[in-house]
């Protein structure tokens, strides 16, 4: 099988491909016998002299990831195989469409058809319709400064260029999410080089980014999200890049998207804790091991002096004043804090803290004797793509550093002033109270939502089931490999500051946010990002080694009458040459997934049940049959013959030949599951919130009564001049703000009326405001609507486990007497646990997950508008 290569013939990584007596590969051919190449042979033998900073000309390999070439010794060359300078410059590979190339625009082409088709069918929900509403605002000429309330100014400055070239619509208002979503799904092939996913890897990264039903979703729901995990993808692409290669492009594109991410949303903040938390922990962990204990203590005395010196004063820390402060009310905040005796507590210690780092430095630098500067005293001579050796690279490019630094200050500047209109944006991006990062941390502990700390743990494992098993699989391979190379019992591969970066990165992002005060749906994509990386990295990595490979070499890979390298074969990583599937492994393969499918169509009829009446709501209940109870231990059949089957060919031909197969069959299996889960999450009940991911959805209603009242108003007035009242105070302000925008004449008043209407022909009313104004409404007639409705988290998640920062009755704390200690906590985890081993436990779950069949109807909330009776017979015209 030919390896998966751009412009050239198959062969593993390093191979060679010979036109002639022309080269054409990465680097001199090898001389006869074992291939040896280290990057030391470049300074020992002076075949090279590199500049981090500016590469040479022609430098840049062929592996699709801009790697530099690698050199040989000149022991090592054969020079019988060496072009001449003219015929190697003019020398190109052979052009044409690749396998891989093929795969990557038939994945995106998916990427676009998945997110751009059929945008504008669903009405947007509650924030959408903010977003939506202020863009057009700005589009328009109108109105629009930063508020934090909405997040940052990115997506608004976005939408209103879409609306300026599109026009305004549903569908349009979810076009630069689609296409963030698209780019997200093209941004691995950056990520191509053997350092990080390799070809395999990456091409299995964006194929699951395309069937990630979390993240297809929110790339179709105008909210701020999407456009941070690309930006956060193409940070950490940007530093992986840079650590790989120290270019001052990539030190420019770190600071441009550190620039873009804070105008788009508070958890740059969170991220790029962990992205740099990362940087410090290896040089700490490296050459910067000799300060290190004088931080570790620093940390602990910081965090005794947080815990314990404000109730040792009676002087708390002063409450963010977030909701809409004034001026004074800032300056005394932040007069407080400054001189509150925790502030300058700490200022001490920071003091105190750096001049010790200073002295353990300097004396470091004396004892070296050298002259050139602090960037050998702090960094030493790192190995080239160590974390160390490119943040040393950085230092030394004082240009690259100050031009990153104006990219994304340039970006910051001219998003939240709104291109220069409103200077208070500077203001609101940083230090003002009810800016960017005070307002979120300000209400932390009001728990908009009031999620339990579970929240992410029940949600993510529905809808990505390959991110989950791989992710965490890969996450537990890079931390202990982690452990093993610290301890010094193994040596880092080329891929382990890649892997192990994004193992910290999915774990530090996961319990951030399960931490956060703040726990919604959409935020369950940053930590599916990083999730699916690990993900397809573990893939590509196990079909590195394990691909098919034919075992006669290809003539044209190595050149005719030519004995392919070991590398060429992959016997010089100790790989061996893999062989093709046979008639057993295939068969293996083709009976898993037909037991799969075996399962779920013997699940399915046994788990439908029949319907009991009872007391939740909706008046019905799902209960097994006692057929389906008695004969539940079918179920057990599939899996026991698929786990037989595998026994038996680990038995016949080896258990790597048995693992192809079942891996295989496995990730087919559950990418389908995640197909069915996504069209039904998106297309086919996207606007019904039957799915956690849902939480709360504008109902179908609203598309078709702004459709009858734009008929309505074309009829009496020829126009969109039809008069029109809507209420505010919880009522239908939003999403009307959005549906009526075109309609002059709409006037929105308070949750009351201090008078009936002056012949209104129609005033909509929100279902909490009804009683105080349907006194003054005798001469109209009322129809109802549901606004908005929402899943129903009570009976279906909430009492998985005890919560103790919510309230009772937010969760299995039922009550404020019933003990809810850590033990407590864990007994109540055991006890939903146990629920599962029950057939009517695994009946519930199967039914949720792959129906969504909620044990209670779907709550909502409704409106009625209100027609003058004199345009009642028209109406009805419109509507039936």
């Amino acid at each position: 099988m030919r390896r998966i290569l751009a412009g050239r013939l198959a062969g593993p990584r390093g191979a060679f491909v010979i036109l002639g007596n022309a080269r054409v590969g990465q680097a001199t051919p090898p001389a006869k016998g074992t291939l040896h190449v280290q990057s030391a042979h470049h300074a020992e033998h002076g075949t090279e002299r590199h500049n981090p900073i500016s590469p040479a000309p022609g430098d840049d390999s062929t592996d699709g990831n801009g790697r530099r070439s690698t050199s040989l010794s000149s022991n090592a060359v054969d020079r019988s195989y060496a072009p001449s300078p003219v015929s190697t410059s003019r020398l190109v590979a052979p052009v044409g469409i690749t396998i891989e190339m093929a795969l990557y625009a038939l994945i995106l082409v998916a990427a676009v058809l998945t997110r751009f088709w059929d945008l504008g069918s669903r009405a947007l929900h509650h924030d959408e319709s903010l977003h939506a509403y202020f863009s057009w605002l700005l589009a328009t000429g109108q109105n629009y400064a930063h508020d934090p309330l909405m997040h940052g100014p990115f997506l608004f400055h976005m939408n209103a260029l879409v609306y300026t070239l599109l026009g305004d619509s549903d569908a349009s208002s979810r076009y630069s999410a689609a296409l963030f979503g698209v780019i997200l799904v093209a941004l691995p092939i950056l990520l191509r080089g053997e350092r990080h996913l390799g070809r395999w890897g990456a091409l299995s990264a964006s194929a699951l980014l395309v069937i990630s039903p979390a993240l297809l979703y929110q790339s179709r729901y105008i909210r701020h999200d999407i456009f941070t995990v690309a930006g956060s993808l193409f940070l950490f692409i940007a530093i992986m890049r840079y650590i790989e290669r120290p270019a001052r492009g990539w030190l420019i594109a770190i600071g441009a998207s550190l620039g873009f991410l804070l105008t788009n949303h508070e958890i740059v903040f969170g991220i790029a804790a962990i992205f740099f938390g990362v940087i410090a922990g290896a040089l700490l962990w490296g050459p910067l091991r000799v300060v290190a204990p004088v931080l570790v203590v620093a940390g602990v005395a910081a965090l005794a002096l947080v815990a314990l010196l404000p109730d040792a004063t009676g002087r708390p820390l002063p409450t963010i004043p977030w909701r809409s402060p004034s001026q004074s009310e800032q300056f005394a905040f932040y007069q407080d804090l400054l001189t509150h005796p925790l502030t300058i507590a700490l200022i001490l210690l920071a003091v105190v803290t750096l001049a010790g780092v200073a002295l353990l430095l300097h004396r470091r630098r004396a004892l070296d004797g050298t002259d050139e500067g602090w960037a050998p005293a702090l960094f030493g001579n790192p190995p080239p793509g160590s974390i160390a050796a490119a943040v040393r690279a950085a230092w030394s490019d004082r240009a690259g550093l100050s031009a990153a630094l104006i990219a994304g200050l340039v970006i910051f500047a001219v998003l939240f002033t709104t291109l220069f209109t409103n200077l208070y944006g500077l203001a609101s991006g940083t230090i003002a109270t009810d800016g960017t990062l005070l307002y979120w941390l300000g209400q932390h502990d009001f728990r908009r939502g009031e999620q339990p700390w579970f929240y992410y743990l029940l949600l993510f494992p529905q809808y990505e089931y390959i991110a989950v098993l791989f992710g965490v699989a890969a996450t537990i391979v890079a931390g202990v490999r982690a452990l093993l190379v610290g301890i010094g019992r193994a040596t880092p591969g080329p891929r382990f500051v890649f892997q192990t970066f994004l193992a910290i990165w999915f774990s530090g992002i996961f319990v951030a946010l399960s931490w956060a005060g703040e726990k919604m749906p959409w935020l369950i994509i940053h930590i599916t990002l990083p999730a699916t990386i690990l993900a397809a990295a573990l893939l590509g990595e196990v079909w590195e080694r394990w691909r098919p490979v034919a075992n006669a070499p290809h003539p044209h890979a190595w050149g005719e009458g030519k004995t392919p390298s070991p590398i060429a074969t992959g016997e010089g990583r100790g790989e061996g040459t893999a062989p093709r599937w046979a008639a057993l492994q295939w068969t293996l393969f083709g009976s898993l997934l037909a037991l799969g499918v075996c399962w779920f169509l013997v699940a399915a009829p046994m788990t439908y049940g029949e319907f009991v009446s009872a007391t939740v709501g909706g008046g019905w209940e799902r209960v097994l049959t006692p057929w389906a109870r008695e004969q539940w231990w079918l179920l057990a059949l599939p899996p026991l013959a698929g786990i037989a089957a595998v026994a038996l060919v680990w038995l016949r031909r080896g258990a790597r030949l048995a693992a192809q197969p079942a891996l295989a069959a496995l990730v087919l299996g559950l990418a389908l599951a995640q197909i069915h889960a996504g069209w039904r999450l998106v297309y086919q009940e996207g606007d019904v919130p039957k799915d956690m991911l849902v939480y709360t959805q504008t109902s179908p209603d609203m598309h078709r009564m702004v459709s009858e009242l734009t008929t309505l108003s074309a009829l009496t007035t020829g126009g969109r001049d039809l008069e029109i009242w809507y209420d505010d105070n919880n009522g239908v302000s939003w999403p009307m703000q959005w549906y009526l925008r075109d309609f002059p004449n709409r006037h929105l008043y308070g949750g009351t009326f201090a008078g009936p209407p002056d012949d209104v022909p129609v005033v909509l009313v929100g279902g909490d405001n009804r009683g105080s104004v349907e006194p003054y409404l005798e001469g109209y007639t009322a129809q109802e609507y549901v606004l908005r409705w929402w899943f129903p988290e009570d009976p279906v998640y909430r009492d998985f486990a005890i919560a103790p920062e919510l309230p009772p009755g937010r969760s299995a704390w039922e009550s404020s007497d019933q003990p809810h200690g850590p033990l407590d906590i864990v007994a109540s985890i055991g006890e939903s646990l146990s629920h599962l081993l029950t057939a009517e436990g695994q009946q519930g779950l199967y039914r949720l997950v792959m129906y969504r069949d909620l044990p209670v109807r779907i709550d909502s909330y409704d409106y009625t508008l209100y027609v003058r009776n004199d345009l009642i017979p028209l109406y009805n015209q419109i509507r039936y």
